[in-house]
């Protein structure tokens, strides 16, 4: 799976994860959150590789060009050079040699640059995919690091509840019990 399935994986299963009512927080099974995360861990060095596979991709195409244009060059050297060696078309020769080295100019920055265009267009494409993803991956750990900490304020919530229900049971029944031995000597002192 590549990386943005991975992130749309992510997304979908904290889509569909419930909320806790009145927090705006959700309740997410950390394994598979974690299992996500692990993939997208696995698969960021297959998209680096990417990268630098569309580096050299780049220099090879850097090079085809200049050596497009080097070709183009010898060619319009060899050609200014057979028509200048003819007596007759000399001028001629010049200008059409002239005219081809201009030419063979213009070609070899337009493939050079043409080139350079195409190899930036794909590294900001992989540079923004990797962003994207590095985005993602943060907001999937600050909503674990929210989810973690709403799960132990819930847990700290229930454990304040229960000490203080058992508080109050122990006052109620030492209460009940003092009513009682009141009641039994008011009994008593009736009876005498």
């Amino acid at each position: 799976m590549d990386v943005l399935a991975l992130l749309d994986k992510l997304d979908a299963y904290l889509s569909e994860c419930s909320r806790v009512p009145l927090m705006g927080k959700l309740l997410v099974d950390e394994e598979e959150v974690f299992a996500i995360i692990d993939d997208l861990r696995a698969q960021i060095p297959h998209e680096l590789e990417q990268a630098k596979w569309l580096l050299k991709e780049r220099e090879r195409i850097l090079q085809e060009a200049r050596k497009e244009a080097e070709d183009i060059l010898k060619d319009a050297q060899g050609q200014i050079a057979t028509l200048a060696s003819e007596s007759v078309i000399a001028k001629e020769a010049r200008a059409q040699a002239e005219e081809l080295m201009n030419r063979a100019k213009e070609v070899a920055t337009e493939i050079n640059l043409g080139a350079r265009e195409y190899a930036d267009e794909l590294m900001k494409a992989v540079e923004d995919s990797i962003l994207d993803i590095l985005e993602r991956v943060r907001e999937g750990r600050r909503e674990l690091q929210v989810d973690r900490e709403v799960a132990a304020s819930k847990a700290a919530g229930l454990s304040d509840v229960e000490d203080s229900l058992e508080e109050e049971d122990d006052d109620s029944f030492f209460a009940d019990s003092e009513d009682e031995e009141e009641s039994s000597r008011g009994g008593k002192r009736r009876r005498k």
